[in-house]
């Protein structure tokens, strides 16, 4: 399978992402100026059970889309730090909650058109309140429990979610 060939790269913009401007030629001569967000870290995300069935979901606001979104507790990896360490480490500052029982469910590039973070997503079961939350200033979230049932209900119906909960419940399924 062809592979486009490199021609030049320039860095547009430095920041908490950085943006590159890469020119690209096919076999064929074609050329495409593509941009791109580079981010030097990859995140986690949790989809934490509690002992009772309750799923511990973040109510978190997101920006780019002016909404509170309904999604998993996660964030980035420090560097070089294993995606179970820093999901439990995730999961605790934003929710409280902690799991002795955490397990990689897979990865994925969730935007790869114009990102390449990798995000991975974990599943704790057992989870359980240990502390309060100690979030970043803008961390806007508010704690949600449901059950699975009552979650993929409110989906189906309509409810806008972050897609990263849509691909943790996914994988979780393939788990199950």
């Amino acid at each position: 399978m062809e592979k486009p060939t490199l021609l030049t790269s320039e860095l547009v913009f430095r920041g908490f992402f950085d943006v590159q401007q890469d020119l690209l030629q096919r076999e064929n001569g074609h050329k495409h100026s593509y941009l791109h967000f580079v981010l030097p870290l990859d995140a986690a995300v949790v989809l934490a059970e509690t002992p009772d069935g309750q799923l511990v979901l973040n109510r978190e606001y997101r920006h780019a889309t002016g909404k509170y979104l309904l999604g998993c507790p996660g964030g980035t990896l420090n560097p070089n730090e294993d995606p179970l360490t820093g999901g439990t480490r995730e999961l605790l500052e934003e929710t409280g909650y902690t799991s002795d029982d955490i397990t990689l469910l897979g990865c994925a590039y969730p935007f790869p058109a114009l990102c390449n973070q990798k995000i991975y997503y974990l599943s704790a079961k057992n989870a359980y309140l240990k502390a309060a939350p100690h979030r970043d200033p803008f961390e806007l979230i508010d704690i949600e429990l449901k059950t699975e049932k009552q979650l993929r209900k409110e989906i189906a119906e309509g409810a806008i979610v972050d897609g990263l909960l849509l691909t943790a419940l996914f994988l979780k399924k393939l788990k199950e």
